[in-house]
């Protein structure tokens, strides 16, 4: 069956299938059925899937509301445990759910930390150094599963570098990716009861390791964003509420985690996929280009949630004030109105960084800069020191989750 055949509503059951692994003919199928706008029922929500809807959505976000965390799903916990308690509270605080002057104040204290000229110097030289650990490791000829051996571990090392979250070895570094990974299930929408407890208390105890470390930061600060924040006063010389300040940190440490490992495992395996594409990258420099059309052709996120605060045409689809309308980041990137060719892999893509896959406007990714950074250090580094790195069997995804989408394996030889 093509998607031109399928009914929305067909496609809106095959993508909440936890079992699909492919959902890029589904969105096709919502993009191209009436307007784009697609009512889910099992969901109760709006889905928009056309560039230029997301793109006004993102522009308007006095109509389209960020502050939506009681709203939604990831806010579910259990209200009789303190410790689900503690974690909603500190969590309904980041400033990705937060609209201005909130948003525009808390994202202007971070956004130094990662502006140009942090990039090209402290992170440039962070991010080859974790990379060039962990490549050291490895020697040609050698199967190994990158996710497991490279992918998982290389964004956790450079995002605790960026913070300054301590680790030594590997199992450090794992504790830090478990709880980054518990943060990052409590915005899956197809979680609930038990597990989505049990990642509220993941997301606490990751909390809770922060504060201890903003705490010593404050009475011993080093050259790290923890320290840089560890006295944060308001407007009026009051000092930040730490819950705010650990908001924002648990929001960075996730976000600069869980999207980057997937866009190192998505990246790789299109690389090794397309071989003579890949050495045309090599041979013409052109990695940057090849970053951006791996972003928009296989993004690591592909919901993002809004709510409407007032009535509101999008598209020719009347929608009320108060609904939640979900924006299907790649369902946009391969929007034909926008895009050639769009179910075509092109580095060579002219407009590939018109992709949706970091947002738009006030709530564009904040951490986008230090993402592309390592991507592009990481598959230049890693096809430099193995030229004959190749596929070793079939990579499996992740498929519960449907807001991410990542590998849990990747098989390959060095």
């Amino acid at each position: 069956m093509t998607h031109t055949s399928l009914q929305p509503a067909q496609a809106m059951l095959g993508l909440l299938d936890p079992e699909n692994d492919d959902p890029y003919p589904l969105y096709a199928a919502l993009r191209e059925s009436g307007d784009g706008v697609q009512w889910c029922e099992p969901m109760q929500a709006w889905f928009a899937t056309r560039h230029e809807h997301i793109l006004e959505m993102c522009r308007n976000p006095r109509v389209y509301s960020s502050e939506h965390f009681w709203a939604g799903p990831v806010s579910e916990h259990n209200p009789a445990d303190p410790r689900q308690v503690a974690s909603i509270d500190v969590a309904s605080r980041q400033f990705m759910v937060t609209d201005p002057p909130d948003h525009t104040r808390l994202r202007r204290i971070l956004s130094p930390h990662f502006n140009n000229t942090a990039l090209n110097g402290r992170w440039r030289d962070l991010v080859e150094r974790v990379v060039a650990d962990r490549l050291d490791r490895l020697r040609p000829g050698q199967t190994i599963d990158f996710m497991d051996e490279v992918a998982n571990l290389v964004p956790v090392a450079v995002i605790a570098g960026v913070l300054g979250a301590p680790f030594e070895t590997d199992e450090d570094l794992a504790q830090w990716r478990s709880w980054s990974r518990d943060m990052g299930a409590t915005l899956d929408i197809s979680i609930h009861g038990e597990a989505q407890e049990k990642a509220v208390l993941g997301q606490g105890e990751l909390i809770d390791a922060l504060a201890e470390i903003l705490h010593l930061r404050r009475d011993d600060p080093r050259d790290d964003l923890i320290s840089a924040v560890a006295h944060l006063a308001d407007d009026d010389g009051e000092p930040v509420d730490e819950r705010d300040v650990l908001a924002q940190l648990m929001l960075l440490f996730a976000a600069g985690n869980d999207t980057t490992i997937g866009l190192l495992g998505n990246g790789v395996e299109l690389l090794l996929k397309h071989p003579e594409t890949t050495a045309r990258v090599v041979a013409e420099g052109a990695v940057d280009a090849a970053v951006e059309e791996i972003l928009r052709f296989e993004p690591p996120v592909h919901f993002d949630l809004r709510l409407t605060t007032e009535p509101v045409v999008l598209g020719e689809t009347e929608i009320d004030a108060g609904q939640q309308v979900f924006q299907i980041l790649p369902a946009a990137n391969r929007d034909p109105r926008v895009f050639a060719d769009p179910d075509t892999y092109d580095p060579w893509r002219p407009n590939a960084r018109s992709h949706l896959s970091f947002l738009h406007g006030p709530h564009h990714c904040i951490g986008s800069g230090l993402a592309r950074l390592e991507g592009r250090i990481m598959f230049t580094r890693l096809l430099e020191r193995f030229p004959g790195i190749r596929l070793a069997g079939d990579p499996v995804r992740f498929t519960r989750n449907k807001a991410t989408r990542g590998l849990a394996l990747l098989p390959v030889t060095l």
